[in-house]
Formats: structure tokens, sequence, C-alpha cells
């Protein structure tokens, strides 16, 4: 795998030297006298700039992964959830649709990676995220901090919608045969049209709440909570 500095200097490299060549052939293109030969100089060129693009365009593929893909799991990272919930805010705003975001923290992780190992402990990372990518539907967003910290993006559903994700991402992670005693803990809420920092504030809070009073569950926003600020635990 190349390395970002690798990758960045290829960028800077690769197109001066392409620009270069096309002016060195350009010149001498000019001193063919023969229309037909010049037509052919002319159309091999313009293959040639066609592939150099194309490969331009993989590479540059390539560093997005590099830059938006957390390289244990293969899920989004941070940087990708935030361009994906500024879209998905915008979005829910404009055609006033449903997005719930559920936040995801493993239970006694630490003492789990200290007790086995780092490998085993990035082993139930990946274990993790796979069940909650297929949990969802291929439209959602899932994404890893880092460490134990996962985050689901749900555009176009509710809370009541959002339960039967929950109550499926429970029901696999219990059947995890290397769990042990690992659990999962989560807050969940719809968005309210507030800043984005505000609605990861308050479904972080409602994780927090979940953790602080024995993880193991998931804590919701109940239906009143919009005027009154309750809010209703639900356990795995």
């Amino acid at each position: 795998m190349f390395d970002k500095l690798t990758l960045k200097n290829r960028y800077k490299i690769r197109p001066w030297l392409s620009g270069i060549m096309v002016t060195v052939v350009l010149i001498l293109i000019q001193e063919i006298t023969y229309f037909w030969l010049r037509t052919l100089a002319v159309a091999l060129i313009s293959i040639a700039l066609f592939m150099v693009i194309q490969k331009l365009a993989d590479e540059n593929r390539g560093l997005l992964s590099l830059v938006t893909l957390d390289e244990l799991t293969g899920l989004g990272n941070f940087r990708a959830y935030q361009e994906r919930m500024r879209l998905e805010t915008q979005r829910a705003r404009r055609r006033h649709a449903p997005l719930t975001l559920i936040l995801i923290d493993l239970d006694h992780f630490k003492n789990y990676n200290d007790s086995h190992g780092h490998r085993l402990g990035n082993e139930l990372l990946n274990s993790a995220g796979q069940i909650f990518r297929g949990a969802v539907r291929s439209i959602d967003g899932v994404y890893r901090f880092g460490g134990d910290e996962f985050a689901i993006v749900l555009p176009d559903t509710d809370i009541e919608q959002a339960r039967y994700i929950i109550k499926r991402i429970r029901h696999s992670f219990e059947s995890l045969p290397n769990r042990e005693v690992v659990t999962l803990s989560m807050g969940v809420a719809n968005y309210r049209e507030e800043a984005l920092i505000e609605f990861f504030d308050r479904v972080d809070h409602l994780l927090y709440s979940m953790k602080a009073s024995g993880g193991n569950g998931c804590q919701f926003e109940s239906s009143e909570s919009y005027a009154s600020n309750s809010s209703s635990r639900t356990a795995l």
C-alpha cells in the first residue's frame, strides 16, 4: 500500500511530466509533412492521453479510499461520516424526510483487548463492523470513528424503523462466538433540523447515559422528547 506522501508526490510529478511530453510531441507533429501521418500521430497521442487520464482517475479513487475508509473494518471513517451527514441533513431539511443516527460503543472492549490481545480485539471489531453493515440497507452509512466507537446513518428512517435494525444488530452480535463479556451500548435519535454538531451531541448524550446506567442497552428519545427531553431505555 502506498503511503500518503508517495501518492501526493505522484500527483505532483505526473501532470508535469505528461504536460512536457505532450508539448514535445506536438512540436514534433508540426514537422510532419504528410497529412495522413500527422492524423495518425494525433490519434495515437489522443489515445495515450486518455490512458494517462484513466490511470490518474484510478489512483485518485485509491487515494480517496485511503482518506475516507477505516483500514481495519473497511467501513467509512469519521471524515466520511462528516461528509455523509452534511449531505443527509441538507437532504432531510429540503425534503422534510426523517433521518436517524445510531451511535454505538462496545462495552468492556478495553478489558477484552487487554486480556486477549490486539489481534483478537481487532477481529472482534471487524466482526462487529460487518454485523452493523449487514443489518442495514445499501443506502445507509456505517462508520467507525476509531477504537470501539461506531455510527450508523439511516436516511428516510424514523425511530420505529430504527428499532427493527437495532434488534437485528443485537441478535447478530449476541450470536458471535468470540464476544464473551462484550456487549453493545447505543444511543438513537431523529434529526430535528438542528446544527450537525448539536445533533451528534444529542445522540452522544443518549449513548453515554446508556453506558452510565450499566450498558448493554439502547437509549431512545421518546416520542414526547421533542417537548420534554424525556427518553426511554430499551435493554438489549
